[in-house]
């Protein structure tokens, strides 16, 4: 992003420069302007979880939630040893990571299924299955929010 400086004032001289240098900052080590875990928390992850939110059924936006969230302990346990121990802490974190995984890599034997209850008046919900219990990915992403918003506060 370039910046230009149109003038400088110098009020202890009485000088005013007119520079005609463009200039362009970065900032090194990060990704655009997202510098530390929380600033990506909520300049992405919060966007992409509000996305699925306004429209819960659409797998394209939980697939984005998922990922963005799964990488968020690699900027907040930067250069942890223990970084995999740590995340076990995150609700759901195996199915989270199987679901940013699978992006990835397709494994038609994961056992995760949208749809609605047969018989019912619930209306298409992404679910998840883990031993034979299913929960809806809104309600995971749910608790996974917290979890974050909790390290953040």
């Amino acid at each position: 992003m370039a910046y230009f400086a149109k003038e400088i004032h110098f009020p202890a001289l009485g000088l005013t420069i007119y520079p005609k240098i463009e200039t362009t900052i970065t900032h090194t080590q990060s990704i655009f302007e997202f510098y530390d875990a929380k600033s990506f928390y909520y300049g992405v992850i919060k966007e992409n979880l509000k996305d699925f939110y306004q429209d819960s059924g659409n797998a394209r936006k939980a697939i984005n939630a998922c990922i963005t969230l799964y990488h968020l302990a690699d900027w907040y346990w930067v250069n942890d040893k223990n970084k995999r121990e740590k995340q076990k802490e995150i609700p759901h974190s195996l199915a989270l990571s199987d679901i940013a995984n699978g992006s990835k890599h397709f494994n038609p034997q994961k056992c995760y299924q949208s749809g609605k209850v047969e018989g019912t008046d619930i209306p298409k919900a992404l679910t998840l299955n883990s031993d034979n219990e299913i929960i809806k990915v809104e309600d995971m992403l749910k608790e996974i929010e917290k979890f974050w918003d909790n390290k953040f506060l």
